[in-house]
């Protein structure tokens, strides 16, 4: 696996260039080693550094333009930021007074064009709760209601839809299910099973 490379700051990369010059007598590999640098780190930060030195030598705003500089993109990052939030926030206030359901159908519906982690800031929404919505977590009551449901709709179709819920709850407990009637009543109102009993 790739590892990703560890950015430095200007700061940094000026004390380790004037470093390199100070220590002119040791290799920049040797250097670069002790420093826990990527190999040709110095040599591309000097090549970079003397861009902005004087005419003369004797002055270098290498610092001093590149933290403008950044300055000026972290501001232009932080309005372009801005700029998606207003977009989020104006398609998503009508879903803000709404269920949380409807929420976050709207917040999936577009994390394909946005980061999650900037729509929920924008509808001041917690992305634990978002996440918890999408993946939600199947507890032991669920599987053993899913298992349960399973095993009503194999049955049903076993006694050829004759068995009703007293009948079927009957087969549940002799398998080892503790199961009361209404509740297998429940389930198969939810599976939408009603036994065909036929009438003399």
């Amino acid at each position: 696996m790739k590892k990703n490379r560890k950015k430095y700051d200007y700061a940094f990369k000026e004390k380790a260039v004037l470093l390199s010059y100070e220590r002119s007598g040791t290799s920049l590999a040797k250097l670069e080693k002790e420093l826990g640098l990527f190999t040709a780190a110095l040599s591309s930060w000097r090549r970079e550094y003397e861009k902005y030195s004087t005419a003369d030598g004797t002055a270098n705003d290498y610092l001093k333009i590149n933290l403008e500089r950044q300055g000026i993109l972290e501001l232009e990052k932080k309005a372009k930021k801005s700029e998606l939030k207003f977009e989020i926030l104006k398609d998503g206030s009508k879903y803000l007074n709404q269920d949380r359901q409807q929420l976050f159908k709207f917040i999936a519906s577009i994390e394909k064009k946005y980061s999650v982690r900037m729509i929920c800031e924008a509808l001041d929404v917690r992305r634990a709760s978002f996440h918890a919505w999408k993946n939600p977590k199947i507890t032991e009551k669920i599987k053993r209601k899913i298992a349960i449901k399973k095993e009503i709709t194999h049955l049903f179709y076993a006694f050829k839809q004759r068995y009703g819920c007293q009948r079927i709850a009957v087969e549940l407990r002799n398998a080892g299910y503790q199961i009361s009637c209404s509740t297998v009543y429940e389930y198969m109102k939810e599976l939408g099973l009603k036994s065909q009993i036929k009438k003399k």
